[in-house]
């Protein structure tokens, strides 16, 4: 499997960007970690699954998905309970928790974790972080995403253009019979700056185009728009299609197609989907060779890393590589 490495060097006055093909790492061996020094780790919101598979793969636990409770509300992987597995390894696995993406950068560059899994490249934001503390950072891409468009089930639009899309950010269209729906006026939800949705949103769709000054549209939290067009027939919003269809999935919404193609597994894997994304795991440049989260990184990769990007529900980087 070919691997594309994407490293960022910060120095005083600017980053620079390389892309270089690493060494294979197809015969990657499993990082040797324990419970009782598990890595430092952080991410997306969106990725925690994926964290929480990698924990149960490299702890020897047995893991499936499990339905939120009253607090939680959303989907979870969680370890089953097995009297053959030690207690400080389940109890590692339930201690990870992800900040968020800005979050996570931030915390990645202060040296406080030393892997995370983000669903986004670093944010201009977080590029100049990275030089104030003379870090390098690593991105390494693991697995396929995709960014997508939610609207309420009750809302007969099912597909629209990246053009008229743009046009409902801008103000340009403010009616959904504008794009062949009722003649009701259109609501566009939009997220929080240095979210990963956020700067997803502007980085594949809006291009440059400035969005709508609208403060009382602005929702925190990965559950926001969710939350919000859940009440609202109107509403518009974006998430990436891993957290909308896996972790918190609501009948009530609809995932729009984008020029006519839908966001599902084959359109993200062979790329068809317009707006297909890909989830990375990022470490500090400096960060030597033996150290474990290096290694996940590079078992991240490997057939078996990547069957662990299978078993956590993403699209693998290739079909059938895992």
């Amino acid at each position: 499997m070919r691997k594309l490495w994407v490293i960022i060097f910060p120095v005083l006055l600017l980053s620079a960007c390389q892309v270089s093909s690493p060494p294979t790492t197809t015969a990657a061996t499993t990082p040797v970690v324990s419970s009782e020094s598990y890595l430092r780790v952080d991410g997306s919101t969106s990725t925690l699954p994926l964290q929480v598979t990698i924990a149960c793969r490299l702890l020897h636990v047995t893991c499936s998905w499990q339905e939120g409770d009253f607090f939680t509300t959303n989907w979870q992987i969680v370890p089953e309970p097995s009297s053959d597995v030690p207690q400080a390894s389940i109890d590692a696995i339930y201690q990870l928790w992800h900040s968020g993406t800005h979050s996570a950068y931030e915390n990645l560059i202060q040296d406080k974790v030393d892997l995370i899994l983000v669903a986004r490249k670093p944010s201009a934001d977080e590029l100049a972080e990275a030089r104030r503390h003379r870090v390098n950072l690593e991105i390494v891409p693991v697995a396929r995403d995709a960014f997508v468009f939610i609207t309420h089930e009750e809302n007969p639009v099912i597909s629209l253009s990246l053009e008229q899309i743009r046009a409902i950010y801008t103000g340009a269209l403010g009616k959904w019979s504008q794009v062949g729906g009722p003649d009701l006026p259109i609501n566009p939800y939009q997220r929080d700056r240095n979210s990963g949705s956020q700067e997803l949103m502007e980085e594949l769709v809006m291009r440059g185009t400035a969005m709508i000054d609208a403060p009382d549209m602005i929702l925190e939290g990965m559950m926001g728009p969710i939350h919000a067009i859940l009440d609202d027939p109107n509403g518009i919003g974006y998430s990436v299609y891993y957290f909308a269809t896996r972790i918190f999935p609501q009948p009530e919404l609809k995932l729009l197609a984008i020029g006519g193609i839908q966001p599902e597994f084959e359109t993200i894997s062979n790329g068809t989907y317009p707006l297909t994304t890909e989830v990375y795991a990022v470490v500090r440049a400096s960060l030597r060779f033996s150290h474990p989260a290096r290694q996940v990184l590079e078992w991240l990769s490997s057939p078996d890393g990547q069957s662990a990007v299978v078993e956590s529900g993403y699209v693998p980087l290739e079909t059938g590589g895992s």
